[in-house]
């Protein structure tokens, strides 16, 4: 990016957790911005999120992509914003994987000494994962909005990016104000209402939660069983989720609310207290990987299709946005949006 362009703002385009993991990059690095968000009658997906942060996936028990350069990173990060924000937000706490049946028990531990990583802590029953927990991300994004509007550098609006944006080779105006670059924090309505970035490969999945009351869970860990049971204090827990690729409302389901009761029962949890169903879509991709990156051709960029890992994916994809942005360094090639500029239009 050209040098002259930094005195001029940044906007973004979405409040939800990938543009407020954003917004709070830029403000740590003194980069003017200005953040606008659909009115709270709008809904955004983060508010559904498990929040979930998880340095090993699969049932082969691997560590998660880029999990030194990601986790190295999201723990000082989360700790500086509860400072900023002077709130209570990152939960670390460990998560319990008990083996699915005795053929998987007796297929991990016969492969334990190719498996093992200093993430694991192998029992009878099951896994121990450290270094895994939880984010309040439905906090997260309520500070972090008061705290922008402290600041005067939100505004809550629907933006049409046809109709809105004047775009121009080396800036953009809105609303009588030029912008260095527009960066789009949309989540996956990018690929529904994005004239210069839905053509990418999104690939979003409804999910689904239901919140109850129970005595009988533990509160000291993360069970993770085809499902996750997550504590979030005073006897309440979250028990997730669900994955559907045919409807993108935000309606909770008969059917998700069905399987997640499913799921209680195969975790052992017979008496709860039911307090509500939300639903949200992740804005996941065909190949897993995060759509970051600037337009080939227009002051214009994205940040999106962090799926359901966006809390650890986000904090360090925000610092690698921010630093090619600067011209310090390119973002990683796998996350990186140059992998699809064929894709765009000269």
């Amino acid at each position: 990016m050209l040098e002259s362009k930094h005195s001029l703002p940044i906007l973004l385009v979405g409040q939800g957790l990938a543009g407020t993991i954003l917004a709070h990059t830029l403000d740590q690095a003194s980069v003017p911005f200005l953040m606008v968000d659909a009115p709270k009658t709008f809904f955004t997906s983060s508010y559904a999120a498990g929040g979930i942060f998880n340095p090993v996936t699969g049932r082969k028990l691997e560590k998660t992509w880029l999990v030194e350069e990601l986790f190295g990173y999201l723990f000082p990060f989360y700790a500086s914003l509860e400072k900023t924000l002077d709130c209570s937000l990152f939960h670390p706490m460990p998560l319990f994987r008990p083996y699915a049946n005795e053929e998987m028990k007796s297929w991990l531990l016969e492969r334990k000494e190719a498996i093992h990583n200093e993430y694991l802590c192998w029992e009878d029953k099951g896994v121990w994962i450290e270094k895994a927990g939880w984010l309040d991300v439905e906090s997260l994004l309520t500070y972090s909005k008061s705290y922008f509007q402290s600041k005067k550098i939100i505004k809550e609006i629907v933006i049409n990016p046809s109709i809105d944006l004047t775009v121009f080779d080396d800036e953009v105006h809105f609303q009588g104000q030029a912008y260095a670059c527009v960066v789009f924090c949309e989540g996956y309505h990018a690929q529904q209402h994005n004239p210069f970035f839905g053509h990418l490969n999104f690939l979003p999945a409804k999910g689904e939660l239901m919140k109850i009351r129970s005595q009988e869970p533990s509160s000291d860990y993360i069970l993770n069983k085809n499902g996750f049971l997550l504590p979030l204090g005073n006897h309440e827990f979250k028990v997730g989720a669900t994955y559907r690729w045919d409807d993108f409302s935000n309606q909770a389901s008969t059917s998700a609310q069905l399987d997640l009761r499913a799921k209680l029962k195969t975790f052992g949890i017979n008496e709860y207290q039911e307090i509500e169903m939300s639903a949200g879509v992740r804005p996941a991709t065909q190949d897993r990987r995060p759509l970051v990156g600037f337009h080939p051709h227009l002051p214009l960029a994205i940040f999106n299709g962090f799926g359901s890992k966006g809390v650890s994916l986000s904090p360090y994809f925000a610092q690698q946005w921010l630093s090619e942005w600067k011209g310090e360094r390119q973002i990683n090639s796998e996350a990186s949006i140059r992998r699809f500029y064929h894709l765009f239009s000269t």
